[in-house]
């Protein structure tokens, strides 16, 4: 039985081509819509190698990364020895009404075939939550990414290259990719499948699992949201 795609896609491969140069600006957004540290507990879930979870964590935050990935913890402990770093499934999240915000960025949601899967994610997140305590979540806007679907790209770094080939299943409203890394000989490959969602969508899952949509952004830069964003932030309150 073959390992399910996130399982094996998030390593070496995707720490290497995932550096940003914009990491602060994104920090800057999300200090604003979280609010003043004061003791705020924050939940990275899919927090990665620590991108975003470290420098929030040296502005005052107390944040707990969480993820499925070994290799990418494994260098978030390396590079925050210090920071806590939680391993397991964002289904089944272990906490219980412990944070004042969750965020969850770059598209950690709709990695689930099954849109129940989906769902448990958001419920889990919801029950992670204090009541009024808020989700951050930063997803591809998909109707922006409709209107300009790229098929193909290649990037190139320091002799590597990564090709991309994407599928859009416009019934289930998935992107399929299948990514190539190319090292001198050496070839590996990945697959990814992430649903996509619309604002009207989320609003409704989001209601079903206890929260409410309390702001819509195109961008962690506040910038309003239309179909020429390419992101799609929302802000949603714990009701229950």
């Amino acid at each position: 039985m073959t390992n399910p795609w996130y399982v094996d896609y998030f390593g070496e491969d995707y720490y290497y081509f995932d550096r940003h140069g914009d990491t602060d600006l994104e920090v800057d957004g999300l200090a604003r819509l979280i609010g003043r540290p004061d003791g705020s507990v924050v939940l990275d879930l899919g927090c990665g190698y620590g991108r975003v979870s470290t420098p929030l964590k040296k502005r005052g935050y107390r944040v707990v990364g969480y993820d499925l990935s070994t290799p990418l913890l494994k260098r978030a402990r390396k590079e925050d020895p210090a920071g806590t770093w939680v391993r397991g499934d964002m289904r089944d999240l272990p906490f219980d009404g412990q944070f004042d915000t969750v965020i969850s960025l770059f598209n950690t949601l709709g990695y689930f075939e099954e849109e129940d899967e989906n769902f448990r994610v958001l419920k889990s997140v919801s029950e992670a939550l204090r009541p009024g305590g808020r989700l951050v979540c930063q997803l591809v806007n998909r109707d922006y990414l409709v209107r300009r679907f790229t098929a193909q790209e290649v990037h190139r770094r320091d002799g590597r290259i990564l090709l991309e080939e994407r599928e859009f299943d416009p019934v289930a409203n998935r992107v399929h990719t299948q990514s190539t890394v190319l090292r001198g000989a050496e070839k590996r490959s990945y697959t990814s499948s992430i649903r996509v969602y619309t604002v009207t969508e989320l609003d409704l899952l989001l209601a079903a699992a206890g929260m409410t949509i309390i702001a819509v952004h195109g961008g962690l830069d506040f910038r309003p949201f239309d179909w020429d964003t390419n992101q799609l932030v929302i802000v949603a309150e714990r009701t229950g």
